[in-house]
């Protein structure tokens, strides 16, 4: 079943986030995932296998279920420069639309990959706090990064469903002015208006 299509109106054009805003994204990803591995495989091994599908499914399916539906399929896009990932493993599909089952995939793909590890460090207060701290830095600067961006530059219909597209346009504020061109939080600099 298809995704109800709502016209999305950017807010500023797009362009390629600075390279530094994706590194501390990255960074702040690849320390969570990194700790989520070690977790679960120190302290709940049998579930190894279950985030281990978790991981490689998010770097797969749903490479093929969202990025290669989008508008910067195959570009250094916000999202971890996953665009480019995605161009080199799927043929770009920019005729379909996301879908429940892309949602679905998501959800459960990350829910496992980042939740699971939770599980892992119950029951050890400075391990779960270490590990929810490392997942905070991820969520927010994934927000503040990609979801932000993407909030603000996405012209694809079905993007207006995703939850985190709509909290950031509900939490990050739009550009100051046409006249300073400068976006808040890690973004690049725009003539656009």
């Amino acid at each position: 079943m298809e995704v109800n299509e709502t016209e999305v109106a950017p807010v500023q054009e797009w362009c390629e986030v600075p390279r530094a805003a994706i590194a501390v994204e990255s960074a702040a990803g690849i320390a969570a995932i990194g700790a989520g591995a070690y977790l679960v495989a120190r302290y709940r091994r049998g579930l190894l296998p279950l985030w281990a599908a978790a991981t490689a499914s998010w770097f797969t399916l749903c490479k093929y279920l969202i990025c290669t539906r989008c508008e910067h399929y195959g570009k250094r896009c916000e999202f971890y420069n996953l665009g480019v990932l995605a161009a080199r493993m799927f043929p770009a599909q920019p005729d379909r639309t996301l879908t429940r089952v892309g949602y679905a995939a998501e959800g459960l793909s990350i829910g496992g990959m980042l939740l699971l590890p939770l599980t892992a460090a119950w029951g050890d207060g400075k391990r779960l706090a270490a590990y929810a701290s490392l997942l905070a830095a991820q969520w927010s600067t994934q927000l503040l990064v990609s979801c932000r961006h993407c909030a603000l530059t996405a012209t694809t219909p079905w993007k207006a469903r995703c939850p985190t597209y709509r909290l950031a346009r509900r939490i990050c504020p739009p550009p100051p002015s046409p006249t300073t061109g400068r976006l808040h939080l890690l973004l690049p600099q725009t003539n656009a208006g």
